[in-house]
């Protein structure tokens, strides 16, 4: 097989990182952490399939960081690097983890070449790498949160209350939108944004509703009045009317009312009965009840 200068030059450079990788770790330091989950899949009648899931991100920072690129242009070329890393593999040169970045690196957007090379890389080389644990390249999203449900401490005893409590954190707060936070726990909250999870013997959590960062305090915003409804008097008609620092406050316009840690919004109504509440069409389509006092936001102009 013929191969061109560069081909050969980025083939090497990538033997030398595995060789650096395999004896002094990651960055140097002893040993190399790769951030994977492991999922296990079929039956022991039907045969186990591994699939081992990186962080898309992860593999993109190591090849930047170490300059490490490979452009087998040639079918020729893409044999020779799957044999090598296949060879080095078996020898026990490198690790799988290596092995599956490699393999990133030869075949980054289609599987097809690789079902094509794998026929004619050899008989030996094909039937050992069917025994190898299959990869996937996760989104940071999707990394995090498998990583995340796998830290959940589920009993469920014969007798007393089951538990299920979520990952303990000292300095680290996560948040989750609601389908998310479902799909890893199977308890679905429906009436927020954002879901903060809470340890304990059952799963709660903290609701965010509105706030585009609910992790800190938002700025007042532009054009929006602030404070408590307060019901008043309105001109010499002495008709009652709800008003906001002043500004009085009209049917169908739009409200936004403080509840919790966020602000929902909606639109006005009000029945103009004295001690009847106020009700709040918010845009999940559902009306929310507030009494005279509730802090809310209206805007400046209406």
């Amino acid at each position: 097989m013929t191969t061109n200068s560069n081909f050969e030059m980025s083939l090497q450079k990538l033997s030398d990182f595995f060789q650096l990788i395999m004896d002094r770790g990651m960055a140097g330091h002893a040993g190399a952490l790769w951030p994977v989950v492991v999922r296990k899949w079929g039956r022991e009648v039907e045969g186990t399939e591994y699939v081992y899931m990186y962080p898309i991100t992860f593999f993109q920072n190591l090849m930047m960081i170490n300059s490490i690129h490979i452009n087998a242009e040639t079918k020729n070329e893409r044999l020779t690097m799957l044999k090598f890393l296949v060879d080095e593999l078996s020898t026990k040169k490198i690790d799988i983890h290596l092995y599956h970045f490699g393999m990133n690196l030869l075949y980054p957007y289609s599987s097809f070449r690789e079902r094509e090379d794998k026929e004619s890389v050899g008989k030996r080389r094909a039937e050992f790498m069917e025994t190898l644990p299959s990869y996937e390249l996760l989104g940071n999203d999707d990394f995090i949160c498998q990583a995340w449900s796998l830290l959940i401490q589920r009993r469920y005893p014969e007798v007393g209350e089951e538990i299920v409590r979520v990952p303990t954190f000292s300095d680290v707060r996560m948040l989750f939108t609601p389908e998310r936070f479902g799909d890893h726990t199977g308890t679905y909250f429906s009436d927020a944004d954002w879901l903060e999870p809470i340890a304990g013997r059952r799963i709660e959590v903290k609701r965010w509703v509105g706030e585009k960062d609910p992790m800190t305090p938002q700025p007042k915003k532009e054009g929006m009045i602030e404070g408590p409804i307060i019901l008043g008097h309105e001109g010499s008609s002495n008709g009652l009317r709800h008003f906001v620092k002043g500004k009085p406050v009209h049917a169908s316009s739009y409200i936004e009312v403080k509840f919790g840690d966020g602000w929902i919004p909606g639109r006005y109504e009000w029945s103009f009965e004295q001690d009847s509440p106020i009700r709040i069409h918010s845009f999940r389509h559902e009306w929310i009840s507030i009494r005279e006092g509730h802090l809310v936001r209206i805007k400046e102009k209406s």
